[in-house]
């Protein structure tokens, strides 16, 4: 991966009480945020392993001690992932539903279809148009952002079907099912004196054994599906109308991308009225490309040529030419991080946001055998105090990312602790690895003022303005490597 990309950003500090979107609280969450004009994939790996994450151009990090829910980073080890009964269901059920049609009333209730609410912060005046393409001209000059989009269009877990045929696929999820109710006629039930009934299989081996009592019975278990047979079998489903499901994972910015931006926007603005109650001017196009499109992440192509590259993608769930779910996600060194979810509310049955996770992860295991770095699945954050987020917690293996020490702890042991207090130290050593020098790399941080690319020091010899409190608690909260690679930017 090129290393001539720069990460810019802009500190903004700790944000006031606002809105929890998780225990829907008024003045309840708190965070310290930045915006980043730019970031190279590698800084915001490295940022994700420190708790921060992104909506939008936005990054922000929960103040875990004094937040109404912290946040807790979560991440599946996809290479050890294991399927269990009620997602295997859920894969089995959304086959079914290709075949027929027909979508059964009762979700499967303990797993959820939604994965979180999406983060929206509004830009602030500072972190105007005039100061992007300041920064962009100072440093993305010669940097070649075209790329041949055919490459990417559809890659991995595509089906081969023509991507462009127009074509009307009438499945309906509110379908009714028609059972015929049997009547059962009044006893007494089974007489308790009879044997109990055996199963075939079993009434065979005892056949065999009384006919030659010395002869081995071997019985073999099934073998067990893996994830990839499952999704295997499920895209090779037609529909009633001869159509398979089409999953594609395009690069945002891409003229493929650029043709398929209305249909995202108008699923993303029935979704989110419909699951999250918002209103129409909430969730109009300029939302969705501001917090699902608009990313800071600089494209970065891979070695292997089968590889899609390190970025911002979209990974596009279609029937026919109707686009029925979008996974936002972006490929880093070492994982794929979820950023979002929607789909269209008419297939909420389906548990969408179960399934998208399954592919998703199955998209990591195909990448890890291209890039063997990669491989984990980042679900965002894992918040004990909501109820409703704890479906993560069912993708084993998954790791909680200590608030303190920033090590992964296996989550069941983690949550023994939450149980007993909503803000806890996973790695209890006294040894925190973080910086031994302070002082030396807050007066090295790169910084970018009237400009000029300059060290702390300087800037302060020249602006004769103290940032010194504003500095520090930034350093802390990126750590020294990140500290000596993001430039901090100052405004005039």
């Amino acid at each position: 991966m090129s290393n001539n990309n720069k990460s810019i950003i802009f500190y903004n500090g700790l944000q006031q009480k606002s809105f929890c979107g998780y225990c829907k609280t008024d003045y309840a969450s708190y965070s310290n945020g930045m915006w980043a004009s730019s970031l190279t994939v590698q800084a915001y790996q490295d940022m994700i392993d420190r708790g921060w994450r992104r909506s939008g151009k936005y990054c922000y990090k929960s103040l875990m001690d004094t937040t109404c829910c912290p946040l807790y980073t979560i991440r599946c080890e996809a290479l050890d992932f294991q399927l269990s009964k009620s997602q295997k269901k859920i894969i089995k059920k959304l086959t079914k539903f290709l075949k027929s049609g027909i979508c059964d009333k009762n979700p499967i209730s303990i797993e959820q279809d939604e994965r979180e609410p999406l983060m929206k912060y509004e830009p602030r005046d500072a972190h105007n148009e005039d100061t992007k393409i300041q920064v962009d001209q100072l440093y993305m000059k010669g940097q070649n952002s075209s790329v041949n989009d055919s490459k990417y269009n559809n890659l991995l877990i595509t089906n081969e079907e023509d991507s462009n045929a127009a074509v009307s696929v009438n499945l309906n999820c509110k379908s009714k099912v028609t059972k015929e109710i049997k009547k059962v006629k009044p006893g007494e039930g089974a007489d308790p004196s009879l044997p109990r009934c055996k199963k075939r299989k079993l009434l065979r081996i005892e056949k065999k054994l009384l006919k030659n009592p010395n002869s081995l019975i071997k019985t073999l278990a099934p073998e067990q599906k893996s994830l990839e047979d499952f999704i295997i079998e499920n895209d090779s489903v037609f529909t009633n109308e001869g159509y398979k499901l089409r999953v594609s994972l395009i690069k945002t910015g891409t003229e493929a991308f650029n043709q398929t931006m209305t249909a995202e926007a108008l699923v993303f603005a029935k979704y989110q009225m419909a699951v999250h109650n918002e209103q129409p001017h909430d969730c109009n196009k300029e939302q969705y490309l501001t917090f699902l499109v608009d990313s800071p992440l600089q494209f970065e192509e891979a070695d292997h040529p089968d590889h899609p590259g390190y970025g911002s993608f979209h990974q596009q769930y279609w029937l026919g030419d109707k686009l029925v779910a979008v996974g936002v996600i972006d490929i880093l060194p070492k994982c794929i991080s979820s950023v979002y979810l929607f789909y269209d509310p008419d297939y909420h049955n389906l548990v969408l946001g179960t399934y998208s996770t399954l592919r998703e992860i199955c998209l990591v295991r195909q990448l890890y055998k291209m890039s063997p770095e990669l491989k984990y699945y980042y679900m965002g954050f894992y918040i004990h105090t909501c109820p409703k987020m704890r479906y993560k917690a069912k993708f084993e293996p998954s790791y909680l990312l200590c608030p303190l020490r920033y090590t992964w702890h296996a989550i069941d042991k983690c949550i023994q602790k939450l149980d007993n207090e909503k803000y806890s130290i996973f790695n209890e050593s006294e040894n925190i690895c973080d910086d031994n020098n302070t002082q030396s790399i807050i007066e090295n941080i790169p910084v970018l003022y009237s400009g000029t690319l300059m060290s702390y020091t300087i800037y302060k010899r020249l602006n004769k303005k103290n940032q010194d409190e504003l500095i520090t608690e930034y350093a802390k909260l990126v750590g020294p490597k990140l500290a000596r690679q993001l430039i901090y930017c100052f405004l005039d």
